[in-house]
């Protein structure tokens, strides 16, 4: 598992990769929320091999955080890519919304 920053452009792009799961958590929670220190990011969840449910609901909580902070945080989860996969069966991921935005969480 990796968060890798790209600082080089705006907005700051963080992409996560690997697995994030119930496993996994502890050691990627506090990184994932030190992203809250940028007022505007892409998360790009494209490459992530495996999201679990607890996974899946840290990205949504992360999410919301940052909507309480007055941040911009957009997810990219390509069509296809497991993150999309899963968190459309949790009914997190709506088409509706677009492109970077879990369902309910802004």
């Amino acid at each position: 598992m990796s968060l890798t920053i790209d600082t080089r452009q705006t907005p700051v792009t963080a992409t996560l990769s690997g697995e994030l799961s119930v496993i996994t958590l502890g050691d990627l929670q506090d990184e994932l929320f030190g992203l809250l220190n940028f007022s505007i990011l892409t998360l790009d969840l494209t490459p992530l091999e495996m999201l679990d449910g607890c996974g899946a609901q840290l990205i949504a909580i992360l999410q919301q955080e940052a909507g309480q902070q007055g941040k911009q945080l957009r997810l990219e989860a390509a069509e296809g890519s497991q993150a999309r996969h899963v968190l459309s069966l949790m009914g997190l991921w709506s088409a509706d919304h677009g492109e970077g935005r879990v369902d309910g969480h802004q």
